[in-house]
């Protein structure tokens, strides 16, 4: 779902290519960090994956 999203809104995909690379930068050496840092964007787009699927 969050895949799909992201192959038919290039936006939404790009502001999360901007932010992976942000947060990798920023979480170098902590993969648990990096991962919750971006549990706030993916949870927003699953939310509206859901919305538009009715």
């Amino acid at each position: 779902m969050f895949r799909d999203y992201l192959r038919d809104h290039p936006e939404t995909a790009g502001e999360y290519t901007r932010l992976k690379y942000d947060l990798a930068e920023r979480f170098r050496d902590d993969r648990e960090a990096y991962t919750r840092a971006k549990t706030k964007f993916v949870s927003a787009v699953v939310g509206r994956a859901k919305a538009l699927r009715g």
